[in-house]
């Protein structure tokens, strides 16, 4: 089997990438990202050794992967992880935010049809595209009411696929993401509340909550995601044309994970709060028995098993002065062949 995968230098990425070239029914793996805003570091994850057999990164869009390119490469599946993933930055940025996740979901699909294997089309969503919770656990037919920019465009994104998969029977399979964290995932500039709070937890700077701390998110570890991506891939006769949530089915309010994380980190950070949101939601809990009926994927973290990986990696290879400038740069991967997406600008 060769997968594609954009979005490879991501949080989900990297991950995905390390599991599927140790998978004897994998022979290809080629990895798309831009490295608009990457975090791999050469040396931490990409190590095994199947990865020089298997393993090609290609630096360029995903929007301009030709129908000749995926025709060359002879792709069987395609994860389209690439997005941009900032609730805030959406709001400031939304014509980017409409490009990338609707827009070039939209061009990406729409080349696929038109390519001869017609791979399958595994679609990373987003909790966002529930809103506030109508009930929880929220399962696949919980209302939709988008409120941020992001989560317009990743609805409307699983539209255009679903539109593609009714209209064509085209192999689409759709996966709602909750709150994921890990390994490789930014820190910088509109991060997400996991990573932020672990790298000022482990500087000793306070960690910032934005209202009392009590709204509530399903938190999962990175390596239960990707084993359900795997999972999927695996499955494809139980898997083509649905929505599937993937989570721990569990809530975790702002104010505990902020405290666990303290207290991991063996951090001293005092814990400040700032006014809320108002469009923020106030809940997210995914109801995840759909996925595991039909796949037999459960998660297998718990929160304080995940956030002490993570924890003890941001330590050791973020932190450490020796190691900062290699893990906040964008780096060529050494055991990867690196080239350049051929442009499509017909």
């Amino acid at each position: 089997m060769r997968i594609l995968i954009t979005g490879a230098a991501g949080l989900y990425g990297v991950h995905l990438v390390d599991e599927l070239v140790k998978k004897d029914y994998v022979s290809r793996v080629i990895g798309v990202d831009d490295f608009s805003r990457p975090f791999a570091v050469d040396d931490v994850f990409f190590s095994c050794p199947e990865l020089a057999k298997k393993f090609l990164l290609m630096r360029g869009r995903f929007q301009d992967i030709s129908v000749e390119n995926f025709d060359a490469w002879d792709i069987d599946v395609v994860v389209h992880l690439a997005a941009g993933v900032s609730i805030p930055e959406s709001m400031n940025r939304p014509e980017d935010y409409f490009f990338n996740n609707e827009y070039g979901t939209f061009k990406l699909i729409h080349t696929l049809v038109k390519t001869k294997k017609h791979p399958t089309f595994i679609y990373a969503s987003s909790p966002e595209v529930y809103g506030n919770p109508c009930y929880v656990p929220m399962d696949i037919n919980h209302p939709m009411d988008p409120r941020s920019t992001y989560a317009v465009t990743k609805l409307a994104a699983e539209k255009h696929c679903k539109a593609i998969h009714d209209w064509y029977g085209y192999p689409v399979t759709i996966v709602r993401n909750f709150n994921t964290y890990g390994e490789n995932q930014n820190t910088e500039d509109y991060s997400a509340v996991t990573p932020a709070f672990i790298k000022n937890a482990l500087l000793g700077e306070p960690l910032r909550i934005e209202g009392d701390g009590t709204q509530t998110r399903d938190f999962m570890y990175v390596r239960d995601a990707v084993n359900a991506y795997t999972t999927i891939i695996e499955k494809p006769q139980e898997s083509l044309g649905q929505i599937f949530n993937i989570g721990t089915g569990k809530q975790t309010c702002i104010r505990e994970l902020a405290e666990t994380i303290v207290d991991l980190a063996n951090s001293s950070s005092p814990i400040i709060y700032a006014p809320g949101r108002t469009v923020d939601l106030f809940s997210l809990e995914a109801d995840i028995s759909k996925t595991t009926q039909l796949t037999g994927w459960v998660p297998k973290f718990t929160l304080r098993e995940g956030l002490r990986r993570v924890i003890d990696w941001y330590n050791k290879f973020v932190l450490c002065p020796a190691n900062a400038e290699r893990a906040y740069a964008v780096v060529p991967l050494k055991r990867a062949t690196v080239q350049h997406v051929v442009s499509n600008k017909s």
